[in-house]
């Protein structure tokens, strides 16, 4: 198994393109007038740009130069996941004065949180009260605030109150300046040729990574720099792979930001059964298994629960719901490389 690199979220360790410069400086500003300047900083882009690595980055800073602060940096499926518990426990305002008390708030893939009303008023409370008391929040999205239609007003006019910065997808300048960099960490040693290959072929920076660290823990022993064969081999390999329940299931987890061992259990969580329903339906479409076997994965469940998953979401898909469709259409994404 490959180590990570202990400076592998840091904010010195952000390779800078003209793709995420604006990011990158605005997360410095933040750092040296924490809650004035830029709050909240709302940072948007497709998957795989770098924001969790910022928000990580992030937190990892302000916890070094500011060991006696409060902190919290959460995805937002684990956020929704907290309300709905606090919700169940009858502990909400516990939950909601545990919020207010904090002096940063972190939140990734906050785009997750539409459509769930508790979570999204449990953000406003907290929004309005750290904001005005001169906090620091940080909020990471796949959308922009102006794409969010289906949150109330009140939010997305908050989310667009402070600093709104896009990330764009990764070019190929930036691709092989990211390259370098994890090739220097894991000290793989690739020819010219592969290096540009991998630079052109691979679409996101996880891709990217994920392919290194192949190289990383199947070094070839002789010394000789990883050639184009070899590399045009190993990516054909990927992309032949036969998707799993397991693979799909995993995606849609980290999508939603939830624990895949709480998907696989009799939890009636929303947060878990909107990313469960979401995994069998995708399961049904993009892998050979028959609808038995997609319950027994998810914990036993029955192919009637399974079938009924299917229905359910492919009707939100087919009327074209913008949660759902999206959602859909990026975990596909992801899948497909």
């Amino acid at each position: 198994m490959v180590e990570a690199n202990p400076n592998e979220y840091a904010l010195e360790s952000l390779v800078r393109g003209e793709e995420n410069v604006l990011a990158i400086s605005a997360l410095n500003k933040v750092i040296h007038d924490p809650g004035e300047r830029y709050n909240p900083l709302f940072i948007f882009g497709p998957p795989s740009v770098g924001k969790t690595h910022m928000l990580y980055a992030l937190r990892n800073r302000f916890e070094e130069d500011h060991p006696d602060w409060n902190i919290l940096s959460i995805p937002a499926g684990e956020f929704l996941e907290e309300c709905e518990q606090a919700w169940q426990e009858k502990t909400t305002p516990e939950f909601r004065q545990q919020l207010w008390k904090l002096d940063v708030l972190l939140i990734d893939d906050v785009h997750t949180l539409i459509n769930r009303p508790a979570a999204l008023e449990e953000l406003y409370h907290a929004f309005n009260r750290l904001v005005a008391d001169s906090r620091q929040l940080v909020l990471t999205s796949r959308l922009a605030p102006a794409e969010m239609t289906d949150l109330p007003t009140a939010m997305r006019t908050r989310f667009q109150s402070g600093l709104v910065v896009n990330i764009e997808t990764p070019r190929e300048r930036l691709m092989q300046d990211i390259l370098e960099q994890q090739c220097q960490w894991l000290e793989v040693n690739l020819a010219k040729t592969a290096s540009r290959f991998l630079c052109r072929e691979v679409r996101s920076i996880r891709e990217l990574h994920g392919v290194i660290h192949h190289f990383a823990e199947h070094r070839n022993g002789n010394g000789r720099p990883i050639g184009l064969p070899e590399v045009k081999d190993t990516l054909e390999k990927h992309a032949a792979q036969q998707l799993t329940i397991a693979d799909v299931a995993r995606e849609a987890c980290q999508y939603f930001h939830v624990d895949l061992n709480k998907v696989r259990s009799a939890s009636r969580l929303q947060s878990l059964v909107q990313a469960r329903q979401m995994a069998m339906y995708l399961a049904r479409e993009m892998t050979t298994a028959p609808l038995t076997e997609i319950g027994s994965f998810f914990g036993g469940r029955d192919h009637t629960t399974v079938l009924y998953a299917c229905r359910k979401i492919g009707e939100e898909v087919r009327q074209n719901s913008s949660f759902y469709a999206r959602s859909a259409r990026e975990i596909r994404s992801m899948l497909r490389g």
